[in-house]
């Protein structure tokens, strides 16, 4: 018989165990943590003279390690699974969907309006003529969205605030609750809202300041595939037949009225698109500072279009040249933030068309690379910079250089920033209604309100196990459970009535917990030994525990224990 080995002084690596080194309070020693799967069990140790010091140094597996191991057998033998937020959201679409339908209704009742026209209407009692101007646009719900990746409508306009609806579950994953965020804007505009409506309420009157000598600014900002570049493609088609139409006709037919620039930023780098590059990649600028604090970009090509055609020309090409790239949130996701300056000579008025890029989040990684990463990080800080821009016009009228000089982006808007009453700004945040764009739509809302000076809104959450239950309709009991009564109405009805005799010679105190501890053989007897009536009534009896148990463990699991992979749930989702 071998001898129990010792542990050696250097610890080699085992595939079968992984060696850490861990700090006590009493010093610092060794753990080994060890795959218990497929070791046979050690045999005692043999008592021998030598063996006391093998004894002292012999190690045995920590609980933890013991643990982990237990929890990989029990995991492979199907236990309890973890699903992201999104998966959890698919599979309980019904459930929230009804949720947010109550919801619904309530704030309908409470309020007793409930026509689309007064949520479009809906606006803040505040001040009509502000520097700063927040609204939010919410888009369509897609047949994609619905389609090929389950997703439900998580956001309700009603009178007066936008209300996004969160649905999660507690630590237990078998806990479902909805929190409601409501929040208050300038203006709301619904999933059904025309570009056109949006125009009218949002940038119409900044465009005319411009056209009267003011400097005017329009910032779309939003995630990915919120519809940020849909919604301003169409203000700037608006835009261009107003400004036509607001000016006078040059003395001059040679003098240009309106002057366009046309430059994309990409992290604190500058480029020109409306550049003649021959082929070649567009040309980078370089930012310069003036005497009076804005800055302009040094050698940025300027066109003079002289009708409305030619602008709207000029704009299609400039968004056409922007760095765009497909993503699994959007198939022509804008990369970099895009800045058009619209100069009027006339007024010496200014418009700036500002489409941010979409916001995303660093833990983000289901729909973005390393590189979708790493430029996510560039424009969520350019996105930084631009927001404190905004917080100090709206608050102090005015920004601070040392504000501003912090990305390129902001320095390229800086005559917005300095130009003290002369200024109008309208920020138009759009959000998509999906529930997988939850955390996304969030931090918009909470971001455009911020900037509308309301604080991040407010919460309310509510549990849903009363919703869940009432879904699931009655619970079973168990037939341990039964009473006498519940017995003998059992026998009655089962089989269509065919054991109505065993009442007979059924004991009338007979409890479910006596029942089922009746053995197929005392079933036979019961049935004044018929074999196979017995054998029915014991099998009859047998297949609702199975049910009722099945259905306890169902519940107990929820959906973390659902076997299959996110792909196969959504592709039950799809069929």
């Amino acid at each position: 018989e071998a001898a129990e080995p010792s542990v050696p002084s250097a610890l080699p690596e085992s595939p079968r165990g992984s060696y850490s080194r861990s700090n006590s309070a009493s010093g610092i020693g060794r753990r080994l943590s060890v795959d218990l799967r497929g070791v046979p069990p050690a045999s005692p140790p043999i008592s021998t003279p030598g063996s006391v010091s093998q004894k002292r140094h012999s190690f045995a597996p920590t609980p933890k390690a013991a643990g982990k191991a237990a929890a990989r057998k029990t995991e492979e033998q199907g236990g309890r699974q973890m699903f992201d937020k999104n998966t959890l959201r698919v599979m309980n679409r019904d459930l929230f969907t009804g949720a947010i339908v109550r919801y619904q209704s309530m704030v309908e009742a409470m309020d007793g309006k409930g026509d689309e026209s007064a949520a479009l209407s809906a606006r803040t009692p505040r001040r009509r003529v502000r520097p700063v101007q927040v609204f939010v646009r919410v888009r369509p719900l897609f047949e994609k969205d619905v389609h090929q990746h389950g997703d439900f409508d998580v956001i309700s306009v009603v009178p007066g605030q936008l209300v996004l609806h969160s649905c999660l579950f507690e630590a237990d994953l078998k806990t479902p609750f909805i929190t409601h965020h409501s929040f208050k804007f300038d203006h709301v505009f619904s999933h059904s809202a025309t570009n056109k409506k949006v125009y009218k309420t949002a940038a119409a009157e900044i465009v005319r300041g411009s056209c009267e000598g003011g400097i005017g600014t329009v910032f779309m900002f939003g995630q990915t595939g919120s519809g940020k570049t849909h919604t301003m493609t169409a203000i700037e088609d608006m835009a261009a037949q107003d400004i036509f139409g607001m000016i006078n006709p040059p003395a001059d037919p040679e003098d240009p009225t309106v002057g366009i620039q046309f430059l994309e930023l990409r992290g604190d780098k500058c480029f020109d698109l409306l550049a003649n590059t021959k082929g070649k990649d567009f040309p980078e600028l370089r930012i310069r500072e003036l005497a009076n604090g804005a800055y302009r970009a040094e050698g940025a090509m300027e066109l003079f279009p002289r009708c409305p055609e030619d602008l709207r020309v000029v704009l299609e090409t400039g968004h056409s040249r922007r760095k765009t790239i497909a993503t699994g949130a959007n198939a022509v996701s804008s990369r970099s933030h895009a800045v058009c300056i619209i100069q009027l000579f006339q007024t010496r008025g200014q418009l700036l068309l500002v489409d941010c890029a979409g916001s995303e989040r660093k833990k983000d990684s289901m729909y973005h690379s390393k590189d979708r990463q790493q430029e996510s990080a560039e424009i969520n800080t350019s996105l930084y910079a631009l927001k404190d821009c905004i917080r100090y016009l709206s608050t102090q009228q005015k920004v601070p250089s040392h504000v501003y000089r912090t990305s390129s982006l902001t320095k390229v808007l800086a005559d917005a920033f300095i130009c003290g009453d002369r200024g109008r700004l309208a920020v138009i945040c759009t959000a998509s209604p999906c529930a997988s764009d939850t955390e996304h739509t969030v931090n918009t809302l909470r971001l455009g309100a911020t900037l509308a000076g309301l604080g991040e809104g407010q919460e309310e959450k509510e549990m849903l196990l009363d919703l869940m239950r009432e879904q699931r309709g009655p619970v079973e009991l168990h037939p341990n459970q039964w009473s006498p009564d519940q017995v003998r109405a059992w026998i009655t009805e089962v089989h269509n009535g065919e054991f109505l005799d065993i009442l007979g010679t059924l004991p009338s105190n007979t409890t479910g917990q006596m029942l089922v501890r009746h053995t197929e053989s005392r079933c036979i007897q019961l049935c004044g030994g018929n074999a196979r009536r017995g054998q029915l009534f014991f099998k009859l009896l047998h297949q609702v525990m199975q049910r009722v148990d099945s259905t306890r463990r169902q519940s107990v699991k929820g959906p973390s224990m659902v076997r299959g992979t996110s792909a196969d749930r959504l592709s039950g989702v799809q069929k």
